[in-house]
């Protein structure tokens, strides 16, 4: 048994010879001598001697043959199956018989296997560093130490740290964007060579002059893609004068489908009104099943009630010629609210986020209850025993308090219609409220993909003001000529658009005018910002796998040199 052990490891450790004679530049450069198992601490030790006759001087590059003595190296390799691998390298020393030159005596160097000083192999360090720019510090050492490489995290970072930048070619077609440090406070910019699907650069900052001095160092860049900022706009025109800007069709419809956000805050009212009507549409033949007030939207409607009293403080103070910094100091606001307020006709209400509704374990389980309830199961122990038979794992209280909102609303019904008798079935409409953010959503959604609820809330939306009609249209029509890249409709909506009545409206042509080349560009050329978002995205992942620890030139390197 012991000698068929042995033959097995033998057979591994020549099969481990010979691709490691393969690995070198020059086959048969390397004796083995030796070789030892230790499975207790799953290591093996693997002894060569490099068998060259000649060594070439690290100073005046000439070739010797003297020997004048012999040491040992000790290199870790990759691990052998489950076996971590160190080998003891037997090299020699060598005269220089060259009379100039000013090294009398050097190690032969073996730049196939290592480098000088290393303690490793190369292909170990090439390992290394992938581990290391795939997962940082901290996560680079617990899949190494899985693999069985004994490193720490700063030995993984300065590998990362060695590597040399990668040669680019001669970039044509770029995109740029920004991406955050900080949100908020400190941003950086992207470039990525869209033809070669790869990030190029990372600048600290996203100032014109920054751009302008990359661009001006690679002078093949013949089309630009970015958004709409004023920034980026005036360092390609200084670095790249020739170039052609192209603007993002995605930031084209973002910019807008902001605008039409903001004017439908302004019209809270008929949202409102169109929410309610469409709910009292669906729930005929039936009791819909009122909100349950509760303390959180009282607080809200307190909340309303002071920002209300702010949006009026605003306004009066700039009506005296006070400025914004000192509205904003007098009242203890931030600035931006203080502009968003001024620039806003009339009071902005507060949009609620689906993310910021609360959610409840019963949500799934809601249509099964009052499909048995107007059944005629009202045995609150009941259903809750079939909702647990159904995977429910909430409590039997959760359960209770709906089963009483049900009861409550038929309870309402009855003695609103004077007398007793059958009640008409529950319907529980769970329709999200028609915000801003979503009628702005239904309105850009693509046709083909609206549902036919979906369209009656829109035509009831357009029948409630002339103004929203019109801000429906133009919405409509923008989208369309950008999704199909439809350039001869351009100059027609920006013309449609600065004779509405909508400011807001107005104002976005007059910045379509200003930068007309680019957003003509936009709607003519295929070329598009998707990848430089795909970059950011990733870009935004290595930053928050190193937690704020490291700094910009770590984080440069690991999204430019990363494949």
């Amino acid at each position: 048994m012991i000698l068929r052990q042995d033959q097995d490891n033998l057979f591994k450790i020549q099969r481990l010879w010979n691709s490691f004679n393969n690995y070198c530049l020059t086959p048969n450069s390397f004796d083995l001598e030796n070789w030892n198992f230790d499975p207790a601490n799953k290591h093996l030790s693997v002894t060569v001697s490099s068998t060259q006759a000649i060594a070439q001087c690290p100073v005046c590059r000439s070739w010797n043959r003297r020997i004048h003595s012999r040491y040992q190296r000790t290199l870790q390799d990759l691990a052998l199956a489950q076996y971590g691998m160190t080998l003891q390298l037997h090299v020699r020393k060598f005269f220089c018989t060259n009379s100039i030159c000013q090294r009398r005596i050097f190690t032969e160097r073996l730049p196939a296997v290592t480098v000088a000083w290393a303690r490793r192999t190369n292909r170990l360090a090439q390992a290394l560093s992938a581990v290391a720019l795939a997962l940082g510090g901290a996560a680079g050492v617990r899949l190494s130490h899985q693999l069985n490489h004994h490193v720490s995290r700063n030995t993984l970072l300065k590998l990362i740290s060695r590597l040399r930048p990668s040669t680019i070619a001669a970039p044509q077609v770029v995109g740029v964007d920004d991406f955050a440090f900080r949100k908020g406070q400190r941003y950086g910019t992207i470039l990525v060579d869209l033809d070669r699907h790869r990030p190029i650069a990372l600048l600290k900052d996203r100032e014109a002059n920054t751009l302008a001095d990359w661009l001006k160092q690679h002078p093949s860049v013949q089309v630009l893609s970015r958004d709409r900022e004023i920034a980026y706009k005036q360092g390609m025109s200084e670095g790249a004068p020739n170039a052609v800007q192209v603007a993002d069709r995605f930031h084209l419809l973002q910019n807008l489908a902001e605008i039409l956000e903001r004017f439908f805050a302004t019209h809270y009212s008929a949202l409102k009104a169109v929410e309610v009507a469409h709910q009292r549409k669906l729930s005929q033949g039936g009791i819909a099943l009122p909100t349950q007030p509760s303390v959180r939207q009282q607080q809200a409607e307190q909340r309303r009630a002071r920002r209300l009293e702010r949006y009026e403080q605003v306004h009066t103070l700039r009506q005296k010629d006070l400025t914004i910094p000192d509205i904003a100091h007098h009242l203890g606001m931030g600035e931006r609210t203080v502009f968003r307020y001024l620039a806003s006709p009339q009071f902005p209400e507060w949009q609620p986020h689906p993310r910021h509704t609360r959610k409840s374990a019963l949500d799934s389980y809601k249509p099964y209850l009052v499909e048995q309830w107007n059944a005629g199961q009202r045995q609150t122990k009941r259903l809750f025993a079939q909702l647990q038979q159904q995977g429910y794992a909430g409590s039997f209280q959760t359960v209770a308090r709906y089963t009483h909102r049900l009861r409550q609303a038929q309870r309402q019904h009855l003695n609103a219609a004077d007398g007793r008798g059958p009640a008409p079935p529950i319907k529980d409409i769970r329709q999200p409220p028609l915000t801003a953010r979503r009628a702005t959503w239904l309105i850009f959604q693509r046709p083909e993909q609206l549902k036919d609820d979906d369209e009656a809330l829109v035509t009831q939306l357009k029948a409630q003001h002339q103004e929203i009609e019109t801000a429906i249209t133009l919405c409509r029509a923008f989208a369309q000529l950008v999704r199909q890249r439809l350039p001869e409709q351009l100059d027609l909506w920006v013309e449609q658009a600065a004779n509405s009545t909508l400011v807001q409206f107005q104002r976005f042509a007059r910045s379509l005018q200003q930068d007309y080349e680019a957003v003509k560009a936009g709607v003519t050329l295929t070329t598009s910002n998707g990848q430089v978002e795909g970059q950011i995205n990733r870009l935004k992942m290595l930053k928050r796998q190193m937690y704020g620890r490291a700094g910009f030139d770590l984080l440069r390197r690991r999204v430019l040199l990363a494949d």
